[in-house]
C-alpha cells in the first residue's frame, strides 16, 4: 500500500470539490477487473497521484498489465477489483496474488497495491466496499506493506491488524555527516548551494569517524569470500535460511528470476547489487540484496543467512555499502534479529507506513504477531514500480 490501501490523495477532502453522499454508494458495483478495465484504472491513478505521473499514459497502462494480468503467480480466483458508477470506474483495488508456506502447509496470499479511489468519491463507502471484497476472497492471507496511518485505522476497523514488528525499518549510518547532510538535502533545509558547500566538510568528518571501531567497516572476515547471487542460487538455498520460519514465500526458477528483473528495474533507489556470501569451506552462509545509493541512504531489499550466521552477512553488507560509498543503509526489522541489528549500532523506528495483515486462520495472524515470517521487501509491495521506477 505504498499505493495499496494508500488513501492520503484520494480519500481526504478537498475545499471546493464535489462530495458524495453514503447513500449514493450503494449505487457503486464492485466486480472484478478485467484487461479492458486497464486505460480507465490508468487514468484514475493520474487523477489521485498527479505528482507520480507516467511519462505517458500507454507506459502506465503498460504496466498495470504486466503486473495484473502477466505475473507469474496469476490466480483466477484472486482477482483484483473495481468500483463502477454509471459505467465510470470510480476505484480500484488491485491484488497480486502470491504462494507462501506455513508450517509446511501452501497457503495464498493476496498482496493489497493500487488502492485508489476517486477524489470525487472520497466520503463514499467506496473504500470500505473495495477493501471487503478484497478480503472476501478464498486467500489465507492479505498482506500489505505501505499504507498510511488513515488506511491503518480503516483496515483495523474491518477486522484486520497492523503487527508492529513487520512495520519497524532499522538504519545505520556509515558516514554520519554525510548521512545528516542527505537528509538536509532531501527536506530542502538549506540551498543547494550551501548543502554543496558542506560536502568536503562532511567528508572529513566521516573519515574520521571511519578510524572508530563500531565503524572501520574495511576490515573484514579474511576467511569470508563473496560472489554474485544470482536466482538458482537463492532456490537451491531457500530451505536453508528459511528454516525456523513458520511463514515463508515459495519460489519456482521462473517466478524469482521475473521478481528480480522488476525489482532491479525499480532504480530510483539506485543500481540493486546482490551478493552471496560464503564462509572458508565455500559453504554459503547467506546474501544480501540492496540499491547502490552513493552519498545516499541504500535501501536493503532482503538478508537471508544461515541459523547463526545473520552478524556475519549484515557486517559484509554493511561494509560493501561503504565501499559504495552509501551514507547509511536502510531496511525492513527482520523480528528474529533484533540483537545483532542492535549490536552493530542501527536504530530502529516506524518509518511512516505500516504493514497490514488478515486471516481468517488464527494460527497464520499468531505467527506474524509473534515474528515468526520472513517478509523481506519482496514478498510484499515495496518493489513495484507504480509510484515510480
Amino acid at each position: 500500500m505504498r499505493a495499496g490501501l494508500q488513501m492520503a490523495r484520494g480519500l481526504e477532502p478537498r475545499v471546493g470539490q464535489g462530495t458524495t453522499s453514503p447513500t449514493e454508494a450503494a449505487r457503486a458495483t464492485i466486480r472484478a477487473f478485467t484487461e479492458h478495465d486497464v486505460p480507465a484504472a490508468a487514468a484514475l491513478f493520474a487523477r489521485v497521484y498527479p505528482e507520480h505521473g507516467w511519462t505517458s499514459q500507454a507506459a502506465c497502462e503498460s504496466y498495470f498489465r504486466e503486473m495484473l494480468f502477466d505475473n507469474p503467480w496469476r490466480d483466477l480466483q484472486l482477482p483484483s477489483w473495481v468500483a463502477e458508477e454509471d459505467g465510470n470506474i470510480t476505484g480500484v483495488q488491485a491484488v497480486m496474488p502470491r504462494p507462501m508456506r506455513f508450517r509446511g502447509r501452501p497457503v495464498r496470499v493476496a498482496v493489497s497495491t493500487q488502492f485508489m479511489v476517486d477524489p470525487d468519491k472520497r466520503h463514499s463507502l467506496t473504500a470500505l466496499q473495495l477493501a471487503k471484497a478484497c478480503l472476501s476472497g478464498p486467500q489465507d492471507l492479505t498482506l500489505a506493506d505501505g499504507a498510511n496511518d488513515r488506511s491503518r485505522r480503516m483496515w483495523i476497523g474491518i477486522g484486520g491488524t497492523a503487527p508492529l514488528l513487520y512495520s519497524l525499518h532499522w538504519t545505520r549510518p556509515l558516514r554520519p555527516a554525510r548521512y545528516v547532510l542527505s537528509l538536509l538535502e532531501g527536506r530542502s533545509a538549506f540551498p543547494p548551494a550551501l548543502t554543496l558547500a558542506a560536502r568536503p566538510l562532511a567528508a572529513l568528518a566521516d573519515a574520521g569517524a571511519a578510524r572508530l571501531r563500531p565503524n572501520r567497516f574495511y576490515r573484514e572476515e579474511s576467511e569470508l569470500a563473496e560472489d554474485a547471487l544470482d536466482p538458482p542460487t537463492m532456490l537451491a538455498h531457500f530451505p536453508d535460511v528459511l528454516d525456523g520460519n513458520a511463514l515463508q514465500p515459495v519460489y519456482d526458477a521462473r517466478s524469482l528470476a521475473w521478481l528480480l528483473e522488476q525489482t532491479a528495474r525499480k532504480t530510483r533507489h539506485g543500481r540493486l547489487r546482490a551478493r552471496a556470501v560464503r564462509d572458508g569451506g565455500r559453504r554459503l552462509i547467506g546474501w544480501y540484496l540492496y540499491y547502490v545509493q552513493k552519498g545516499g541512504v541504500s535501501e536493503v531489499v532482503q538478508i537471508a543467512a544461515r541459523d547463526g550466521s545473520f552478524d556475519r552477512v549484515l557486517r559484509r553488507l554493511l561494509a560493501d555499502a561503504w565501499r559504495h560509498g552509501a551514507a547509511a543503509v536502510r531496511g525492513r526489522l527482520d523480528p528474529r534479529y533484533v540483537q545483532e541489528l542492535s549490536d552493530r549500532h542501527c536504530w530502529f523506528r516506524w518509518g511512516h507506513s505500516w504493514t497490514l495483515v488478515h486471516s481468517r486462520h488464527a494460527d497464520i495472524m499468531a505467527a506474524i504477531h509473534q515474528g515468526d515470517a520472513f517478509l523481506s521487501r519482496l514478498e510484499g509491495e515495496w518493489w513495484l514500480r507504480f509510484l515510480g521506477g
